[in-house]
């Protein structure tokens, strides 16, 4: 199936810059490719028109909600995307309405982590301020079902994971906090909960760089979800099949 893709720069540029690396990167070469790649991404995506988004993330809603990972999922922690990502608040609504246990993640400013906390009422999001960078947050209330980490303890059996982009091997590239890599570590050898990666078609294995640089601690995914397809990643869907 052809994708759309936005406007490239010359591959011989950058093609030998991005390899896989999964070692100690003491040097943070790693690193500088990241962010190298984290620019040229985070320009494509403010290209991208409202209505461009709104269609688009129409057509990752249906493919995923078909789909037996979102059927077969009795928990999801989601996220509300924002600046650009693809719009979960159908999938929100729709994780709700289909009776599932919906999880959304709060950024907890003086420990750097995720705090995932189980949200019965999307108007609740509206009632708060944004949160840290902009996000959409649950607000703080009383006897709160919350954890670090979207699994068992929470009933979470599939995780959507946001990110700038991601590779058909289950690397993804963040934006180099390190929130979600730390909320997944201790999830990462488990069969479930599912890591799906959700992005438009263009961010799964961009053509600057197929394979995304990785070092140790990044936590890859298992699936990636776009508009047009959802697909079974290589290294990290053979660990969670």
């Amino acid at each position: 199936m052809s994708r759309g893709r936005g406007a490239r720069a010359p591959q011989t540029q950058l093609a030998p810059l991005y390899s896989r690396a999964v070692s100690v990167d003491p040097e943070g070469e790693i690193g500088a490719r990241k962010a190298a790649l984290r620019r040229l991404l985070l320009a494509r995506r403010v290209s991208l028109s409202g209505p461009e988004i709104a269609r688009r993330s129409g057509a990752l809603t249906e493919l995923l909600g078909e789909h037996r990972l979102w059927r077969e999922a009795r928990g999801i922690a989601a996220f509300v995307g924002v600046r650009g990502e693809p719009d979960t608040r159908a999938l929100l609504v729709r994780a709700l309405a289909e009776g599932k246990r919906l999880v959304l993640p709060r950024v907890l400013r003086d420990s750097g982590r995720l705090s995932f906390v189980a949200v019965e009422d999307l108007a609740t999001l509206r009632s708060g301020q944004p949160g840290r960078f902009g996000l959409i947050e649950p607000p703080q209330r009383a006897g709160e079902l919350a954890a670090g980490s979207p699994g068992a303890a929470l009933g979470v059996d599939l995780v959507l994971v946001p990110g700038l982009g991601f590779d058909r091997r289950g690397g993804r590239l963040g934006f180099g906090k390190g929130y979600y890599d730390r909320a997944l570590a201790p999830l990462r050898d488990e069969r479930l909960p599912a890591r799906v990666g959700v992005c438009f078609g263009e961010f799964l294995a961009p053509a600057e760089a197929p394979l995304i640089p990785c070092a140790e601690h990044d936590v890859p995914v298992q699936w990636v979800v776009t508009e047009l397809e959802v697909a079974r990643c290589g290294l990290a869907g053979a660990a969670g099949s």
